[in-house]
């Protein structure tokens, strides 16, 4: 049987219902092993399952492989999140989701020059602007760890809701392409994603009732940490500035000539 693996290009990331590839293995053991020397991206791994699915699943079989999964994903994927040595890096696109949320912060609270301040740093790519990215990447970590799980839980549900479903209805290659979707999931853009849609939704329906991704996503909260960050880049930007002043007007001492005997 052929191994197929999923498409995770983060290009799709925003169609968050988008396709998968078709069929992958039903035993995923030795993709495992290799996904996790290459540490390209989350896939959860499945050796120590005591459920698995095979060519011929009972609909219970079916279920019960559903509910480990779900339940053992979610605790490898804190883990991934976790470790950065494992993540993937996919810096352009996460810095376009980064500076939407400041344009929308911007929108909300009227700080546009601090907002202005951090899209400027996200537009740059030297070296500096990259420790003053990270600096962004760890304010805005709980809310973007939020991000990813409001989204799988999300999509979790989805999946548990076609549980009375026969083998017909929801035949185990559907499952298949579920869990790889669910797995593509435990990704920071997806976080990133979760926060642009708690402040979209504050935009558009300020005076509406709040939905469960605002309710777990404060946009002020959001607005708080840019600024602070902000400030910080803007302190340390001055301060090397007149380190760097003060060292041009250092006139190097000249040795006082001694006379020779």
């Amino acid at each position: 049987m052929k191994v197929l693996k999923p498409n995770i290009s983060i290009l799709t990331l925003l169609l968050l219902t988008g396709c998968v590839p078709s069929v992958p293995p039903l035993s995923n053991n030795a993709s495992n092993v290799n996904h996790q020397t290459q540490a390209l991206s989350f896939e959860t791994n499945q050796v120590h399952f005591i459920n698995t699915l095979k060519a011929q699943n009972t609909q219970k079989e079916r279920n019960d492989f559903m509910e480990e999964y779900i339940l053992k994903s979610d605790i490898q994927c804190q883990n991934y999140l976790s470790n950065p040595l494992q993540k993937t890096e996919t810096t352009t696109n996460k810095d376009s989701l980064y500076m939407n949320i400041f344009d929308t912060v911007s929108s909300l609270f009227g700080i546009s020059l601090v907002t202005n301040t951090a899209k400027a740093i996200f537009s740059g790519n030297d070296v500096a602007s990259q420790e003053e990215k990270q600096a962004y990447a760890n304010a805005l970590t709980p809310e973007i760890r939020k991000g990813v799980e409001l989204g799988r839980s999300r999509y979790a549900q989805n999946m548990i809701q076609k549980k009375p479903l026969d083998l017909n209805a929801y035949p185990i290659e559907n499952l298949q392409s579920d869990i790889l979707k669910y797995d593509k999931q435990c990704n920071d853009a997806y976080g990133l994603i979760e926060i642009n849609r708690a402040l979209k939704e504050m935009q558009n329906s300020v005076n509406a009732p709040r939905t469960a991704s605002t309710l777990n996503i404060d946009p002020t909260a959001i607005k708080d940490k840019v600024v602070s960050v902000t400030k910080e880049v803007e302190e340390k930007k001055i301060e090397k500035e007149q380190i760097d002043e003060n060292s041009a007007k250092v006139v190097p001492t000249q040795p006082t000539p001694v006379d020779a005997p």
